[in-house]
């Protein structure tokens, strides 16, 4: 049947329910059409007239079991919403009703308007279901989303997270951001695709997956808190099986701007690689019985921060950046013999320094006691642009770029002593 409204499938068995409910139900609009099959004829009229509700009645326990598979088959021809009609309360046929696929239950003794309104509500949730469909094909097709996970890509994923922490922000709504990443220390490499599909089987439709880099994934998991999102990283972790495969961090959204949670989601990352079953939460109050590594606010938030960027930064000292420096105090006393290259080190910054007679250039690499480290080349008696500060992110220091810093330095100081 061809209608320009609304198809409205009602299943009975039960004429009486019938005439009960349909004078109510035509108060719909003049175009929908409102359609009366039996339960066996429910299918063929889902495959004909493709309606955008149903309505199936249950008139008592002998034809439950019939309801029951009804419902199923339909769930196999269909995703829109079934309501469940029924003349008397049942808690337990309820439940085994839900699981079979319906959307919502309501008794006759809830009077007709009571049922009307919930057809109403089905039809709007259909129609929300198919723009919200109608809208992801479009995103899939602009590869914003990805079409097998259902996550949102590198393309445009700055925007993407502006708009949700915005959105939350502006509501007030309680979330949290997760960060997931590979353990980089694990002998065993976990793919992208095992990731992709864990992570897709355990997290709720309403939670955002956007994709931050090509390994690290940020779930903003909304009306959560951080006691819930700890179950859904437990779930995680144990669906794939092996324990240090992957880090995790999270951390309340409240109120806080985009650039400050994607510093401490990735920064604490990096924390989280040598943190309790590879996990950290940062958290503004201290909870024991919480897994992970809780960070206690014994002020403010900043200096929360600063003390997750302090414990982050000894450990790419001890971890990265020392045995690098040392690596190349041994390589220049074979290659540069007539220059004294010394390390220095205290909590807060390592240095190597160049010494040739009285001329003496120094690098630094310190942590400030904020969200960046700082890199300085130092030639005395130098102005700029020889001397130069230059600031980082936590996630920018690697072996590789510890190494051409170095390189660099050492270069500038032979063209230093050289003058």
């Amino acid at each position: 049947m061809q209608n320009s409204g609304n198809n409205v499938l009602f299943v009975t068995n039960e004429d009486e329910i019938v005439n009960q409910l349909s004078d109510q139900l035509i108060l719909l609009r003049n175009i929908d059409c409102i359609l009366i099959r039996l339960y066996t004829d429910a299918c063929d009229c889902i495959d004909i007239d493709r309606p955008q509700s149903i309505i199936i009645s249950c008139s008592d326990r002998k034809e439950e079991a019939d309801c029951l598979e009804t419902i199923k088959l339909m769930k196999r021809h269909t995703i829109v919403p079934i309501i469940l009609v029924l003349r008397e309360y049942n808690e337990d046929f309820i439940k085994e009703a839900n699981k079979a696929g319906i959307s919502d239950c309501v008794t006759v003794e809830h009077g007709h308007s009571e049922i009307l309104m919930r057809t109403i509500w089905s039809l709007q949730k259909n129609e929300m279901r198919e723009t919200h469909k109608k809208n992801m094909r479009l995103l899939e097709q602009l590869k914003i989303i990805d079409e097998k996970t259902g996550f949102y890509t590198l393309k445009q994923n700055k925007r993407v997270l502006e708009n949700e922490i915005g959105y939350l922000t502006e509501n007030h709504l309680d979330a949290v951001l997760m960060g997931i990443a590979p353990n980089r220390n694990s002998e065993i490499k976990i793919s992208k695709e095992r990731l992709d599909e864990t992570i897709k089987k355990n997290v709720r439709g309403s939670d955002i997956v956007v994709m931050f880099n090509e390994t690290t994934y940020f779930l903003i998991l909304t009306n959560t808190n951080l006691s819930g999102a700890m179950i859904v990283w437990s779930r995680i972790t144990k669906t794939l099986g092996e324990e240090g495969i992957i880090c995790g961090c999270i951390t309340d959204v409240e109120q806080k701007p985009l650039e400050q949670l994607q510093t401490l989601i990735i920064n604490g990352l990096e924390v989280s690689l040598t943190a309790p079953n590879n996990f950290i939460a940062i958290n503004e109050d201290d909870d024991e019985h919480n897994e992970g590594r809780w960070l206690k606010a014994t002020g403010d938030k900043s200096e929360r921060n600063i003390k997750l960027f302090k414990q982050i930064f000894e450990k790419k000292l001890s971890t990265t950046i020392k045995p690098i420096f040392e690596f190349a105090k041994k390589s220049a006393k074979r290659k540069l013999p007539k220059i004294e290259f010394e390390i220095v080190e205290d909590k807060s910054s390592i240095k190597i320094v160049l010494t040739k007679e009285d001329k003496i250039s120094t690098f630094v690499i310190e942590h400030p006691g904020s969200s960046y480290i700082s890199v300085s080349f130092i030639h005395e008696g130098l102005d700029s642009p020889e001397n130069k500060t230059t600031k980082m992110e936590f996630n920018e220091i690697n072996e590789t770029i510890i190494k051409e810093l170095i390189d660099s330095f050492v270069a500038e100081y032979i063209r230093y002593v050289n003058k």
